[in-house]
């Protein structure tokens, strides 16, 4: 399926249940890019506009830009920022605009050969980029998490060899000529669910949508393991936010 279009039966549970961002992945993207006060971000694939309203509290201004109808009605019913439809390689937006492009869990999605002259003409002079996932981590209970999505998805396998199987486009920023001062950051972030969160949480995921054949059999395995793990009646994700800060080289002529 388009990436374009697999997050649209889930657009509902993920504005809900998906994890936000640490403050501290917004001061190590403001301190690398020497943002000031004002300053102007652009969210590229910003989904439901998690990631957009997380730089917004900051006092940043920011625009999403998402190609997802589904998803970015979800972003503009929250507010607090401009949001655009658009994509990665068209984005509709003005010249020079952008002191900083972030990429929130959407980097590994695009073509970055066909993005790339859209995001110098986007950004202004000496303007960087930044992409972060919020990778979770697979030990302790959350190992056995891992396991049931890889017996009850037929797509878990793949999706996740996209997004951090070496294909999340972060080696072609660390190898392209076109890429300047890379820099690395990680971060730890954690999220408490309790049964419904946990539900919606993994009915947020594409791979969940659109590779589990049989719900109910899942949503019961699913319980199963809730209730094996939970304490106080809610169970706790943890993440590591991996964060890549890249400047891109000027365009030729």
């Amino acid at each position: 399926m388009d990436p374009k279009n697999r997050f649209s039966a889930a657009a509902d549970d993920y504005a809900k249940y998906r994890p936000d961002y640490p403050d501290a992945l917004v001061t190590g993207c403001a301190e690398y890019a020497q943002l000031k006060p004002d300053a102007q971000i652009v969210d590229i694939g910003c989904g439901t506009g998690i990631s957009t309203r997380r730089f917004a509290k900051h006092g940043y201004k920011l625009t999403g830009v998402e190609p997802n109808a589904a998803m970015l009605e979800k972003a503009r019913e929250a507010g607090q920022a401009d949001y655009v439809q658009g994509d990665a390689s068209h984005t509709g937006l003005p010249d020079e605009c952008s002191d900083l492009i972030i990429c929130a869990q959407a980097l590994h999605w695009f073509d970055l050969d066909d993005c790339v002259g859209e995001w110098q003409r986007v950004l202004k002079p000496g303007g960087a980029c930044a992409a972060f996932w919020n990778y979770r981590r697979d030990d302790g209970w959350q190992a056995e998490y891992e396991a049931l999505l890889g017996e009850w998805s037929d797509e878990y396998g793949d999706v996740r060899k996209a997004v951090d199987g070496g294909q999340d486009n972060s080696a072609w920023v660390k190898n392209s000529d076109l890429c300047q001062d890379v820099q690395e950051q990680e971060f730890e972030n954690s999220q408490v669910m309790d049964w419904d969160a946990l539900l919606g949480r993994a009915n947020s995921s594409s791979y969940v949508i659109h590779g589990v054949k049989d719900r109910l059999g899942f949503e019961r395995a699913l319980r199963e393991l809730f209730d094996k793990h939970a304490q106080g009646g809610t169970v706790e994700f943890k993440y590591r936010t991996y964060l890549l800060l890249w400047r891109l080289a000027e365009p030729v002529g």
